[in-house]
């Protein structure tokens, strides 16, 4: 998820760009931004909801912000909603530089690459429209901008790689501001084996 509860989602792109809607029908936009609301209207064209977006030669901006992937527009009750659809390695070069911080040993990158995708698969809601905030409430997500060399590595480096308990791939949860020290489960979850 990128933007919910919003009257209006601002997206675009530094090169031309494509939007395809729900029937299928595909506008070629050029470089610059568009502003979708509830009407869907797009260069004087009625467009069906859902609305994707997908990225030419460079991301797509979304408020400003790039993201790597396509980006789907829709509405619900409480306004329109922008998710990030991406495959899973590339969502986690916008997590892992957020959730740990530069400078660290690479092994730590590597641990963080292996539980921010545990926690991920392990997480994902297939019947929702959506299933991670970009924020505390799932993973810390900045998407382009988050992005680091050194964390990218670690990502690639670990690919495929999962935390997984009696043959299903866990929750692996963590905070990125323990310092490394955590107390025991048990403090959190009392009833965890």
């Amino acid at each position: 998820l990128l933007v919910e509860h919003s009257d209006a989602i601002r997206i675009g792109s530094s090169s031309p760009f494509v939007v395809v809607d729900g029937k299928g029908r595909r506008l070629h936009l050029p470089a610059r931004a568009v502003v979708i609301n509830r009407k869907f209207v797009l260069r004087k064209k009625h467009l069906r909801q859902p609305l994707r977006f997908e990225a030419g030669a460079q991301p797509l901006l979304v408020s400003g912000a790039a993201y790597r992937g396509s980006v789907v527009v829709k509405a619900n009750p409480e306004g329109l909603i922008a998710v990030n659809v991406l495959p899973l390695d590339r969502y986690l070069r916008g997590v892992v530089p957020w959730e740990v911080p530069t400078g660290w040993h690479s092994e730590t990158y590597r641990a963080q690459a292996v539980a921010a995708r545990s926690y991920t698969l392990a997480t994902l809601h297939p019947n929702k429209d959506f299933d991670l905030y970009p924020d505390q409430r799932s993973q810390m997500y900045g998407g382009v901008g988050a992005e680091r060399e050194a964390t990218n590595l670690a990502i690639g480096s670990t690919a495929g790689q999962v935390l997984v308990w009696r043959a299903r791939i866990i929750a692996a949860f963590y905070f990125s501001t323990s310092g490394g020290k955590t107390s025991s489960v048990h403090d959190a979850w009392p009833r965890a084996p």
